[in-house]
């Protein structure tokens, strides 16, 4: 066993040292860049203000529309301010499983490597095993702590939400903390101000934010109420967007990555669609905290094929434009057979619909060591095609190194592949392949 670990330590040592060199050949390009620049002044040149194309594929389809309506349009466009300083960005995951973390506990403890981490031992991580990693600190900004309650009730009762019955509003998620009225100038200001010092003593260079907007309006617990009215989705929304502003107007030079109601998963947007996109521009980059499963469903309970396509394509839009996006698949308490199953299901089905740059995967399953599994440092090279559905019913996508199938039915499926291909255990493959319900592979070129 010990030399199994040494093993795959030096096939990890070797993909790291393999991303260096990359980047040093950035910094050279550059450099030469600027060299070449100072030599001559050019004239005035015309600058293209759309996004810039999908890298190396076309986005798959947009996601598939829902009969819940869209929030209307707000009355003036959102923009994001300018900035001034340039942010720093994780390095690239083109032709690589990107891979990011909210739950190191310690850098000895986590064994896989990683491009961005949020919480309070990712500067940890960042001195003692990426120096190019992106740390994160983690922030709420819809509730307060239960301590901070009587202060509140009796010195800023306008900071806080209510009920119908002008009873304190709790979370929906703990129901000892009290709701944050986050359209209340005050609460905006001292939410970016505490964010701000968090980033500049943790010398952090970013902030997530997953609860945005979340308990404004739920529809399966009491109802948020402004004045003698529950909250409108034009309220939230409006509320959404006048907090982010704040934000990044004190944080114009550090990562702003949002989750929440609308961008949870790929019903949630697809719900908000127009809303979640407008928004996202204040933001550098999206959490989709739920991808292919909610954190309470079964273990062995799965999307249908019709969702499971929803967040796919939810991913290839969020991630079409180079922001940075995180996913996170969770899978806490199942056998070991089954969190298999899953971590390739969900690796697989993120490299479906990954086309940004930026984008980064996370399974976890509570142990920290399905973080270095070969699954998630698979060699596959750069997508060179967008997914497409095969006669069979198996989705694939071709790869510069290699091939990714997916089965999200219920049903055994077989398909014929186009070439040779090798498992990444190094053995070769028949030319006919068998998948079971909700599996999925990578294969690589010999």
């Amino acid at each position: 066993m010990r030399s199994a670990s040494r093993a795959s330590s030096k096939e990890h040592e070797a993909l790291r040292r393999a991303r260096r060199p990359g980047l040093l050949f950035f910094l050279d390009f550059v450099f030469s860049i600027v060299l070449a620049a100072c030599a001559s002044l050019p004239g005035p040149r015309e600058v293209n203000v759309f996004p810039s194309p999908v890298a190396y594929v076309t986005a798959a389809p947009l996601p598939e529309p829902t009969p819940t309506p869209t929030a209307p349009p707000l009355p003036t466009p959102t923009s994001p301010p300018p900035t001034a300083v340039p942010k720093r960005f994780p390095q690239e995951s083109t032709a690589t499983i990107g891979l990011w973390s909210d739950t190191i506990a310690s850098a000895p403890s986590f064994p896989g490597f990683l491009d961005i981490a949020a919480g309070n031992a990712a500067r940890d991580y960042q001195r003692e095993r990426n120096p190019l990693l992106v740390p994160l600190t983690k922030k709420s900004v819809s509730v307060a702590n239960g301590d901070q309650l009587a202060d509140l009730q009796a010195n800023k009762p306008d900071w806080l939400l209510y009920d119908r019955n002008k009873r304190v509003a709790f979370s929906s998620a703990d129901k000892n903390a009290p709701l944050l009225d986050i359209r209340n100038e005050a609460v905006k200001d001292q939410l970016a101000e505490d964010i701000a010092r968090a980033i500049n003593d943790g010398g952090f260079e970013g902030v997530l934010i997953d609860d945005v907007g979340i308990d404004l309006i739920r529809p399966t617990a009491a109802p948020v109420y402004t004045g003698t009215q529950a909250f409108t989705e034009q309220q939230r929304r409006s509320a959404v967007e006048g907090l982010l502003r704040t934000l990044r107007a004190r944080i114009p030079s550090k990562l702003i990555i949002i989750g929440g109601y609308a961008w949870k998963d790929g019903l949630a947007f697809a719900a908000r669609s127009d809303e979640a996109q407008t928004l996202a521009t204040l933001a550098d980059g999206i959490h989709i905290a739920e991808f292919l499963r909610a954190p309470i469903s079964k273990t062995t309970e799965f999307k249908s094929e019709a969702n499971w396509k929803r967040d796919v394509d939810y991913l290839s839009v969020a991630s079409q434009d180079n922001k940075v996006v995180l996913l996170t698949t969770r899978l806490i308490g199942a056998p070991e057979e089954l969190t298999r199953q899953w971590l390739s299901y969900a690796t697989t089905s993120y490299l479906l619909g990954k086309n940004g740059a930026y984008t980064y995967f996370q399974f976890d399953a509570g142990d920290p060591a399905y973080s270095n599994d070969p699954v998630l440092n698979a060699p596959i090279g750069a997508p060179v095609e967008a997914y497409t559905k095969l006669s069979s019913g198996i989705y694939q996508r071709k790869f510069s190194r290699g091939l990714v199938l997916v089965n999200p039915t219920n049903e055994q499926k077989k398909t014929s592949l186009d070439g040779a291909y090798k498992s990444l255990q190094g053995n070769p493959v028949d030319a006919s392949i068998t998948m079971g319900p909700r599996t999925g592979i990578i294969l690589l070129k010999p």
